[in-house]
């Protein structure tokens, strides 16, 4: 089983989703066969998280200008350095080139961690058992963007899940739905960093079984009636989340 994982170069995400990584150097590094850094990097980044600050997601701000700020350690580099795995860094996953490296690699699965890049074909099948994504929402209901985020703001359970890609967003059959907040929750860093490990043990878990039986699991349908979109909040929400209590 090799699969390889996709995630941004920089994130808002507590220590850039470094928890995951963690978690599946602990629980499936047999299983890993590289990662790959999709080059997100400008100095529009900084003047992101100043806005952030000034708008009271402080929290938010703060998390994403250290993880600017310590790319230079490469901690996440630094777990496939010791597998002896490649890191390789890209634009998007649909160059050629990935694609091409893919297939020449025997990729059996691609796992995206929250990128906004949306895959297509080519990319999609050139891996044996096609690409995974790590939704920050309980699908089919919820889709979008920070789903998590709009949830907490709701008293809802917020979770994450995951699922087969295909070219429609957030649409593949789901592979596991699970939630991860407690009822309160308020501090969505807190709970981002929480999320992380959870979704690294679940990940684990799923290349694990697919390493047995040479398959994903078969899911169930992504599909719902009325599904709930949520995008990047406005301001006017944002003051909305923090009169709630939300601690951004």
């Amino acid at each position: 089983m090799k699969a390889v994982l996709v995630t941004s170069q920089v994130t808002y995400i507590p220590r850039n989703h470094l928890a995951l990584f963690e978690e599946l150097y602990a629980s499936a590094a047999p299983h890993l066969a590289g990662l790959v850094l999709l080059d997100n990097l400008s100095p529009r980044l900084l003047g992101a998280a100043a806005g952030l600050c000034l708008i009271g997601c402080r929290g938010i701000a703060g998390s994403l200008a250290r993880n600017i700020f310590e790319l230079p350690l490469g901690r996440r580099e630094r777990i496939f350095d010791r597998l002896g795995l490649p890191v390789i860094r890209a634009k998007t996953m649909n160059d050629p080139k990935m694609v091409d490296w893919v297939k020449s690699n025997a990729v059996d699965l691609v796992i995206n961690v929250r990128t906004r890049c949306i895959y297509k074909s080519e990319i999609l099948n050139a891996p044996r058992l096609g690409c995974i994504n790590i939704h920050h929402g309980l699908l089919p209901e919820f889709r979008g963007t920070m789903c998590d985020l709009y949830a907490l703001w709701k008293n809802r359970r917020a979770g994450f899940t995951i699922h087969v890609m295909n070219e429609k967003i957030d649409a593949g059959r789901i592979l596991v739905r699970q939630a991860v907040s407690v009822p309160g929750e308020k501090d969505y860093l807190q709970y981002l960093a929480k999320t992380g490990r959870e979704e690294g043990s679940v990940v684990a878990m799923l290349l694990q079984a697919a390493a047995r039986t040479g398959a994903l699991p078969d899911g169930i349908p992504n599909r719902c009636e009325k599904p709930i979109f949520t995008r990047n909040p406005t301001r006017d929400q944002i003051r909305l989340f923090r009169q709630a209590g939300l601690l951004l």
